[in-house]
């Protein structure tokens, strides 16, 4: 091996340490990597030592992270944690199994960390509701997360970066779902594993109580929403057709509140909220509270098709845009004294007072000319960002936790950009970069996502590893680093056959990504995994996806991947525990996976 060949190993090495000892900022070092192989003269020419920041992974990472973004702000990710609360009723297994699946199927197309940030919150809410202990569902989450990061070429970072490994080798990178023929199985095992056999080692933990400060869904059955809340439907003979809001005036003539407007268009129904300038037409669905006899009022003498009241109601509303709450008359509020219509609420706050609780009584009638007193609790409703701005508010204490509540009426338009993200490289060869990259700023433009969340999505310092350890990679293939280690995985099991050989490469790639970075580790084993497919006759993608699986198989130490540690505190768990029900999995992990790439 040559000197540079030696430089490009200890550098390597030197990188290794650092990032385990994280004596410096791990985007210190890797950015460091380029400049000390150009430096040396390991890689002399300066547009392949910066490859990385040209790189086609980092711009479909980089859009990777934004389209996460959009869909957690979107709110699919919400539906999705909302439908798991929904199924994940009955016993533990049942629980463990719906957590397992649902960030199983959101890591897929988001990055493990944000679908475990995501989720966490539900899952400690179902925990406590149900009685089952944080710490037998945090580690699941955070392992089905990882799980189902294999499944497809944006899962995970390594995907990407064997993949673009593969195109530079021979034209063609990995198609958005190639991963799915080993992790797919991989994940559904690794889930069953967790389900059957891993939760029984996770610590009993203390069983939750349900408690806190209530929720806005905690609120239905509480002043009976369910029975209060309507659909009526603007018609063609409908008298409100045409009508503002203003000029329908269905709060004085019938007491009636208007939360939610649904239009319906040529690409899905549009989610309105109720403006006084808003001008009905036919077809839009309104969503109105207030006593029965009033809807029936309302629907006879404007002619307006009425639907039963019912629980559906409540949770179209609460899923785009409008959240409920209960807020507090303060000892020093300017409104005690005051009707709500003398102080202007709705124009001041923005919001609709449905009933007033005082004295252990709920009040329906006539409230806005009810003169408030201190400490009477307001049943309000309105958009979620109106009601936490009520915080800092000194007139008014809110009661009510909104941290869950969300604004899905975007979710159908992420979705739509998640399939152009996904589904062009998959129809026409158009690289996941320019798709994904296309997607990305489509949800940017339409408000899928703000800039705000795009700010928070990117996640500089993987950028920051990838860019650093590309050149890296090149330099260890170039001066014949991953040839000889490639020859010495042959040497020491090659007269084993090829699922010895596979299986050297998934655990060698899993040590090297606790040690250092699931990214760093698909750099450097690539070539190396090339190295022994040519002197072994193995296939090389087969060799690139065991690579791949193997990076994202941490699950042994708290501190081997991101999401280990997201829930080690809230779970209360110690390396044991992982070391204990990660092994397990990690053994499940690397069965299926050799298995099934020896049967291809």
């Amino acid at each position: 091996m040559s000197l540079h060949g030696w430089i490009a190993l200890g550098t390597l090495l030197a990188a290794a340490v650092l990032f385990l000892t994280r004596w410096l900022r791990l985007e210190y070092v890797a950015l460091g990597i380029p400049v000390v192989l150009y430096a040396t003269r390991t890689v002399p020419e300066a547009e392949v030592a910066l490859r990385g920041f040209g790189s086609h992974a980092v711009v479909a990472l980089a859009s990777v992270f934004v389209l996460g973004a959009g869909l957690q702000e979107s709110g699919v990710a919400a539906l999705l944690s909302r439908g798991m609360a929904r199924l994940g009723g009955g016993s533990e297994g049942r629980l463990v199994a719906v957590v397992c699946l649902a960030a199983a199927s959101l890591s897929a197309f988001m990055m493990n960390a944000a679908v475990v940030a995501v989720l966490l919150p539900a899952v400690l809410h179902l925990g406590r509701r149900q009685g089952v202990p944080a710490p037998r569902l945090l580690m699941p989450l955070a392992f089905s997360a990882t799980l189902g990061g294999m499944v497809t070429q944006v899962g995970t970072v390594p995907n990407l970066l064997v993949s673009e490994y593969l195109q530079r080798a021979t034209g063609r990178g990995f198609g958005v779902f190639d991963f799915a023929v080993g992790g797919l199985p991989v994940a559904l095992a690794g889930i069953l594993f967790l389900v059957l056999l891993g939760r029984r080692g996770l610590p009993s933990g203390r069983r939750e109580e349900g408690g806190g400060a209530r929720r806005p869904e905690h609120l239905v059955p509480l002043y009976e929403l369910d029975q209060s809340l309507t659909r009526l439907r603007v018609g063609r003979s409908s008298r409100l057709r045409g009508q503002s809001l203003r000029e329908a005036a269905l709060g004085e003539r019938y007491g009636l509140t208007v939360l939610l407007v649904v239009r319906p268009t040529a690409l899905g129904n549009r989610f309105l909220k109720p403006t006084p300038g808003l001008v009905l037409m036919r077809g839009d669905d309104l969503y109105v509270e207030g006593p029965p006899e009033a809807v029936v009022r309302l629907a006879e003498e404007e002619r307006t098709r009425l639907g039963l009241p019912g629980a559906e109601h409540v949770e179209r509303v609460l899923e785009y845009g409008v959240s409920l709450a209960e807020v507090a008359v303060t000892p020093r509020s300017l409104l005690a004294g005051r009707t709500l219509e003398e102080a202007d609420f709705r124009g001041r706050y923005g919001l609709s007072v449905l009933a007033l609780w005082r004295g252990g009584e709920t009040r329906r009638e006539k409230v806005t000319a009810t003169p408030l007193e201190t400490g009477d609790i307001l049943l309000v409703a309105g958009p979620v960002d109106r009601i936490r701005a009520v915080r800092e508010s000194e007139d008014l204490l809110l009661l009510t936790r909104q941290d869950e509540q969300f604004d899905a009426s975007r979710a159908p338009l992420a979705l739509l950009f998640l399939g152009l993200a996904v589904l062009p490289p998959l129809a026409n060869g158009i690289p996941l970069a320019m798709s994904a990259l296309a997607a990305a700023l489509g949800m940017a433009a339409t408000g899928c996502v703000s800039p705000a969340g795009v700010r928070r999505a990117m996640d500089w310092r993987v950028l920051a590893l990838v860019v650093g350890t590309l050149p890296l990679g090149v330099a260890l293939e170039r001066h014949g680093v991953a040839a000889a280690a490639g020859d010495l995985l042959q040497g020491a099991a090659g007269s084993f056959g090829g699922p010895a050989l596979l299986s050297c490469l998934f655990l060698l790639a899993a040590a090297v990504s606790i040690t250092s970075s699931n990214a760093a580790a698909a750099v450097v084993l690539s070539p190396v995994a090339a190295r022994l497919a040519e002197v072994a006759g193995l296939d090389l993608h087969d060799a690139l996806l065991a690579v791949a699986y193997g990076c994202s198989c941490a699950f042994l130490v708290p501190f081997a991947h991101q999401v280990n540690l997201m829930v080690q505190t809230p779970g209360g768990y110690t390396t044991r525990d992982f070391l204990r029900v990660g092994g397990g999995l990690t053994a499940v992990a690397v069965t299926v996976a050799i298995a099934v790439l020896s049967l291809l």
